[in-house]
């Protein structure tokens, strides 16, 4: 026996609302997803936006008493220009940290860009320029330093970043060391 046509009608709008139902489920859980990833991703910019680059700073403030000791004065600058933003060509998720090594107010020495990197690892590199444009995509050179994820770097990490970039700017500009200063 067949059903009425009332009760094919019920089971097509009752059919109707639970996939609405459960396509408002997927939705909801998407959303909630994509709310937790960006909380994360805030909390981690937070995190390399102080902690990490406190760290750094106290490690580049300490080496720069120790240069500022030595005849070639060399001292290590922090620079802008290179502000990528959250939605940056490249990769960034935020505004990367960099620093000039200058001598007598000049800079003798590609930068150093410190960055989070999108899968949560401070990545460092050598730079030639700031780009000219704001959202011009950065020239990156690397220079043997291997990504730390955030959650492990610390004092040590800071200080090996220091020791590596003055040896690679050393090794890539040998006047540096037999320069007049």
């Amino acid at each position: 026996m067949s059903q009425s046509l009332e009760a094919q009608l019920d089971v097509v709008m009752n059919t109707r609302h639970q996939r609405r139902r459960q396509l408002e489920a997927a939705r909801a859980d998407a959303q909630k997803a994509i709310d937790e990833e960006h909380a994360a991703l805030v909390r981690a910019q937070s995190i390399f936006s102080t902690e990490i680059r406190g760290l750094i700073q106290t490690k580049i403030e300490q080496a720069n008493r120790h240069l500022a000791a030595r005849q070639e004065h060399w001292q290590f600058s922090e620079v802008s220009g290179y502000y990528r933003g959250p939605l940056c060509l490249g990769g960034s998720p935020c505004n990367p940290i960099a620093y000039e090594l200058r001598a007598e107010g000049k800079a003798v020495a590609d930068p150093l860009l410190i960055e989070l990197a999108q899968d949560g690892t401070i990545e460092a590199y050598l730079v030639p320029l700031p780009p000219s444009e704001p959202l011009a995509r950065t020239t990156r050179i690397g220079f043997g330093w291997q990504g730390v994820p955030l959650e492990s770097f610390n004092a040590k990490s800071a200080n090996d970043l220091v020791i590596r970039y003055l040896s690679a700017v050393s090794v890539r500009m040998p006047a540096l060391l037999c320069g007049p200063h």
